[in-house]
């Protein structure tokens, strides 16, 4: 049996768009043949909409690792601390970023981070936010269960965030649709997406063959250890380097092509 393990934006679908019918097609079709399908995401369970969660997964990576499921019963987690928190968010609040806070309740933000948010992805992608689970607030819950920040730097300060953050944590380049001098994630340094692979692997009832896709920075880790690693077409050249496999581009049915071509990797070996 083989475990599929599909990043979302970039992967699944470009960001800001619909999932591409091949797709679609390609979830239904490996799920018919008896493999397995999962998301690994950097969002957070409430972010992931019904149009994703309706092609029939059977759990998923979320918060770039911090949090796992197979099917709907949490098999992992790893949150923030109180402390790690504050550190984060005293640095960000200090230096004048922007920052949202995710939680598997909703990712929280000011208005003003909103705006700011919308106006760069307009302007850098051409595109609007689209995700779920956004919660516009001054301030989020004091009892907030955080897996994961995410900061926005307009005038590029993308180094002091590294030179700062980096020894305590894990700075990631942006993922959400901006380029990533202008905004990027601040994870724990012991969380990656093949973090919550490795939890999903460890609750199967036997061994099975991982295939991760994906396209961007915090998919390197599980390219790299999975069993096959693709890359989509349209990822960056280091993650293609990386990869066993590149596939066509995210809108040229790179899903469809990487699922056939594992299948058939699968099959031969």
């Amino acid at each position: 049996m083989i475990d599929f393990f599909f990043d979302i934006d970039g992967t699944l679908l470009p960001f800001g768009r619909p999932v591409p019918e091949s797709a679609s097609y390609a979830i239904r079709h490996l799920r018919a043949l008896g493999h397995r399908a999962f998301i690994a995401t950097g969002r957070s369970v409430r972010e992931v909409g019904d149009d994703i969660y309706s092609l029939g997964f059977d759990g998923g990576v979320f918060a770039g690792g911090a949090v796992a499921y197979i099917g709907g019963r949490k098999i992992h987690e790893r949150l923030f601390s109180q402390d790690e928190s504050d550190a984060v968010i005293s640095f960000c609040r200090e230096r004048g970023y922007s920052i949202l806070v995710q939680t598997d309740e909703g990712t929280y933000m000011s208005q003003e981070t909103f705006d700011l948010w919308s106006s760069l992805l307009q302007e850098k992608a051409g595109i609007s936010v689209s995700l779920s689970g956004i919660a516009i607030s001054p301030s989020f819950p004091p009892d907030a269960r955080i897996s994961k920040f995410l900061y926005i730097s307009p005038d590029g300060r993308i180094d002091e965030i590294r030179s700062s953050l980096g020894p305590r944590f894990s700075v990631i380049d942006n993922t959400v649709g901006l380029p990533a001098d202008l905004m990027g994630e601040v994870v724990l340094s012991s969380i990656s997406k093949l973090t919550g692979i490795e939890a999903i692997e460890r609750e199967s009832q036997e061994r099975s063959f991982v295939v991760a896709v994906g396209d961007g920075a915090n998919d390197a880790e599980m390219i790299e250890a999975a069993d096959l690693g693709i890359a989509m077409g349209n990822a960056s050249q280091g993650l293609k380097n990386a990869a066993d496999y590149v596939s066509s581009d995210v809108c040229h049915d790179g899903i469809l092509n990487a699922v056939l071509y594992s299948i058939d990797y699968y099959i031969r070996n």
